[in-house]
């Protein structure tokens, strides 16, 4: 079993209930479709702790509630890509211990 997780932005959150994450997934669509023929779960999806100088620490402290539940790859949202700062520490950050896929739905870039 491929246990997924998925990280999207607080402020994207507050209008969108993560259905482009979930649909794409439930489709084999945009970052999703290597797991068309895999046993695999979304198990986590959680928001990062929005625009501060401490996003990075917030996304990694979500990371790490998701390890304790087994997963071993992150999803960060096409909404995080799209328009955090933070985007690149987060990949760089969470790459540590997870497999970072960059993206969820769209265009890979």
């Amino acid at each position: 079993m491929i246990n997924i997780g998925i990280i999207n932005c607080a402020e994207v959150a507050k209008k969108c209930s993560g259905t482009g994450c979930i649909n794409a997934f439930n489709e084999n669509r945009g970052s999703f479709d290597k797991y068309v023929f895999k046993n695999a779960e979304i198990v986590s999806f959680a928001q990062c702790h929005g625009c501060s100088e401490n996003a990075t620490e917030g996304v990694v402290i979500e990371a790490n509630k998701m390890k304790d539940k087994g997963v071993k790859t992150i999803h960060i949202s096409t909404c995080i890509r799209g328009r955090c700062k933070w985007y690149s520490e987060f990949v760089d950050e969470l790459s540590r211990n997870f497999e970072v896929v960059d993206y969820t739905h769209g265009r890979k870039k």
